[in-house]
Formats: C-alpha cells, structure tokens, sequence
C-alpha cells in the first residue's frame, strides 16, 4: 500500500475515534475499542514495513504482536460467551433448590435506588412473587450520598411490591461483593439454615463474577439477573472480562 493511502487509512481510525469519544466518552467500551483499533493498526503497520524494507525483525514483531492478539480476542469471546451461557441458565432455575435469595446492592441517590439497583430488585422482586415461600437477604451498607442503608431500601421496595416483610433479612453492614455474600451467608446460617443454597440476584453481567465470589465464601449458589440497558450492558460486559480474569488470576496464586 502506498504512503499516501497509509497515511490516509491513519487519518480515518484517528477521526473515528474522535467521534467515537465525543458521542460516547471515555467509557470502557470505547477505550477498549480504540485499544483494539489501535492494535490492529499496530500489526498492519509493522508488515507493511516488512514488505518494504525485508527486515525480519519487522516479520517477527509483526507474527508475536498477531498472535498475543489472536490469543486476547480468543479469551475475550470465551469469557463473555461464558457470562452470556450464565445469564441464559438463570431462566432455568428450579425455585425448590433454592433456600434463600441474596439480593446485592448497587448504590443509592439519597433513599432512592439507583438505576442499576433498581433492575436487581425489579428481577428479584418478581422472582420472590412467583415463589412466596422462599425468603431473601437484601445486602447492602450505607455509603457516601446515601441517607439509608442500601438494604433499608431494598427491603422497602420489596415491600412495596408486596413480600412479606417476615420473609426480608437485612444485611447492612457490606461494601463490596465479597462482604455482601460473606455476611449473608452468616446470617443465613444464624437462622439455622446451613449450607445453603443461594440464588444471587445482580446484574446481567455481573452474574459470573458474583457466583466465582460466592463459591469462594462456601456458597452454593445460581445467579439471576436484572436487564441492564443496551448502552450499559455493553459497555459492562466489555469491563466484566477483564475483571474475571483478574479474580480468577487471584485464586490462581
């Protein structure tokens, strides 16, 4: 390819990506798209200096950097493959295998959940309708611009949709995944259910991280998820996969 029509190609992956950070941002989505972009432009640009020059430092540069690539997309459409298998198998849960539900906590805007809890309880929510006999552990501690615990206000709005408030267990306490599903599985047992079996209710891609947490804490559990928006999800389960890979990594060493 002449210099000309390089320069131009440059020229067109630099003003996509431009618009692709004005209409969009710096999320994660699109910083990892212009990383891949970049990558790829990376490895044309090193053979196309190895069909000019014939060095084959440029062929070998160009063959390794391909083929960390090829191995990185291979991983990446594994592990959201996995994460999509997860959230299909959450349509098939047997609700008499279940003991309890734990239902964890995204944030609040002073009392009220925020979008991403809200579709947690909206999942929850109907589940517990459909199966009254099962209670739940609502899981959530107060942070910064929360006037409530978050699990004050799950139990709230489970209410208000109409389960029972002697099926509600509330674990105020949590900050992070690990705590909400540690703590939770305390209380359970101090309500003399042991070993329990769980159905953790989260976000559609936060489902394999949440089930890898709680096998950690002794929990046998499914996942259930709430629907996040298109532009949320996407952007989510891009970050979802390196956020496995680092777990997984952390129980490897």
């Amino acid at each position: 390819m002449s210099e000309k029509r390089t320069n131009l190609l440059f020229i067109v992956i630099a003003l996509i990506i431009v618009l692709l950070l004005i209409l969009f941002g710096s999320s994660f989505g699109v910083l990892f798209i212009t990383a891949n972009i970049l990558t790829v432009a990376v490895i044309f640009l090193l053979k196309n200096h190895y069909r000019k020059t014939r060095d084959r430092k440029y062929k070998f540069f160009t063959r390794l950097l391909a083929t960390i690539y090829g191995l990185f997309l291979l991983s990446f459409i594994l592990v959201e493959s996995f994460i999509l298998y997860e959230l299909a198998e959450g349509e098939k849960i047997d609700p008499e295998t279940i003991d309890f539900v734990i239902i964890l906590g995204a944030g609040l805007q002073g009392e009220k959940p925020s979008k991403t809890l809200e579709t947690r309880l909206i999942a929850g929510s109907e589940f517990l309708l459909e199966n009254n006999e099962i209670p739940v552990v609502v899981s959530g501690g107060q942070g910064p611009g929360e006037s409530i615990t978050e699990a004050e206000a799950m139990g709230d709005y489970l209410k208000q949709k109409g389960v029972a408030e002697d099926r509600i267990y509330y674990e105020k306490l949590s900050t992070t995944t690990f705590e909400n599903l540690t703590n939770a599985k305390q209380l359970i047992e101090q309500v003399g259910v042991k070993d329990p079996t769980v159905l953790i209710v989260t976000s559609d891609y936060h489902i394999v991280r949440a089930k890898m947490i709680g096998k950690e804490t002794g929990l046998n559990s499914y996942g259930l998820g709430g629907e996040s928006p298109l532009f949320v999800k996407i952007n989510y389960f891009i970050r979802e996969y390196f956020a496995i890979v680092k777990t997984w990594f952390v129980h490897l060493i």
